[in-house]
C-alpha cells in the first residue's frame, strides 16, 4: 500500500496534468510558455519566452515559420561572409507586410529578429488605426547591418548592427500620407502622435530582446532600436 505522502504526491501530479490540458484546450497559444510561437497570433503573456526559445532552437525552425507567415513579405538571404566577426550564416531579406512595407525597400535581418519585426508591424498597423484612424503604410528605417562596435568605439562589444540583429526605425508613413516621426513626435504637441510612439515602443518590448527609444539617451532622440542581442532592456 502506498503511503500517504506518495499518494498525495501521485494525486498533484494528475491534478497539474489535467489543468495543464484544460488550459492547452481553453487559453489561446500566445498565453502559453510551452506551445510554439504562432506570429500571426496577437501579443500574449508568453510572446516573449516563446520568441526566446525559437532563436534558441536550429534555425530551420525559424525560417519555416517565416515562410509559412500568413502575410510576411520576406525571403531567404545569402549569406554573408567578412574578414572580421561581422556577417551572418541564416537571415531573411524583408520587405515588410501585405500592407506595410520598408522605406528604404528592404533590410536583412536574422531570422528572429525578422519574426520580430513581422509581429510589431501588425502590432503598429492597429495601433495607428486605434490612435490616428488611418493604416501603417510605410517603415521608415535606416538600417540593419552596419559592421562596426558599439557606440562607434573602435574597441570593445560588438553592435549587434555587425550580424544584421538590430534594427533601427525613424517614422512610421500611414495610409492617408501622415509621418509620424520619432524626432519630431516623441515630444511634440500632438497627443494622439506622441500616443501612438509609446505604445509603439511598449508593444516592441514585448517582442525583443532590447528596445530603446527617446528615453533612453540622446543618442536615440530620433529613432528606436530593436534588437535581438543577449541583453535585455526596455527603455
Amino acid at each position: 500500500m502506498w503511503k500517504r505522502p506518495v499518494l498525495i504526491f501521485l494525486i498533484l501530479i494528475v491534478l497539474a496534468a489535467l489543468s495543464a490540458v484544460a488550459l492547452d484546450r481553453n487559453v489561446p497559444s500566445e498565453h502559453l510558455p510551452w506551445r510554439e510561437l504562432d506570429p500571426d497570433a496577437p501579443l500574449g503573456f508568453a510572446t516573449k519566452s516563446q520568441m526566446l526559445r525559437m532563436s534558441l532552437m536550429p534555425s530551420e525552425n525559424c525560417m519555416n515559420l517565416a515562410r509559412d507567415a500568413e502575410t510576411f513579405n520576406s525571403i531567404p538571404a545569402d549569406p554573408k561572409e567578412t574578414k572580421s566577426v561581422c556577417g551572418w550564416n541564416v537571415a531573411r531579406v524583408v520587405y515588410g507586410s501585405a500592407t506595410t512595407v520598408l522605406r528604404p525597400g528592404e533590410a536583412n535581418m536574422q531570422c528572429p529578429l525578422a519574426i520580430g519585426t513581422y509581429m510589431w508591424l501588425n502590432e503598429i498597423d492597429a495601433l495607428a488605426q486605434e490612435h490616428l484612424g488611418s493604416n501603417l503604410s510605410r517603415v521608415h528605417h535606416v538600417g540593419t547591418y552596419s559592421c562596426r562596435r558599439q557606440n562607434g568605439n573602435s574597441s570593445g562589444r560588438w553592435s549587434e548592427h555587425a550580424f544584421a540583429n538590430a534594427w533601427d526605425i525613424t517614422g512610421f508613413e500611414l495610409a492617408d500620407g501622415r509621418v509620424i516621426s520619432v524626432l519630431k513626435d516623441w515630444n511634440g504637441k500632438d497627443k494622439d502622435r506622441k500616443a501612438f510612439l509609446r505604445d509603439t515602443r511598449n508593444k516592441a518590448c514585448k517582442i525583443f530582446r532590447v528596445t530603446l527609444s527617446p528615453d533612453y539617451n540622446k543618442a536615440h532622440r530620433d529613432h528606436f532600436h530593436v534588437d535581438m542581442g543577449p541583453s535585455m532592456a526596455c527603455r
